[in-house]
């Protein structure tokens, strides 16, 4: 029998990225990822967390 969830974790990565291709010498990776438990029911955020990772093959301006 299936159970019914009452939060469930949600999880947001955000990346460097460019409107064309990336400069020369530098690609697309992670730059943040943000975490959230959510209270399914009531849709609430229960609290946030983000964590911040420096990128090692590009630039952020």
């Amino acid at each position: 029998m299936a159970k019914k969830l009452d939060q469930i974790i949600v999880v947001d990565i955000e990346s460097t990225c460019w409107e064309k291709k990336p400069p020369e010498g530098q690609e697309s990776e992670i730059i943040e990822i943000g975490i959230c438990p959510l209270d399914v029911p009531s849709g609430e955020r229960l609290e946030k967390e983000s964590i911040l990772v420096k990128p090692e093959r590009s630039q952020i301006s």
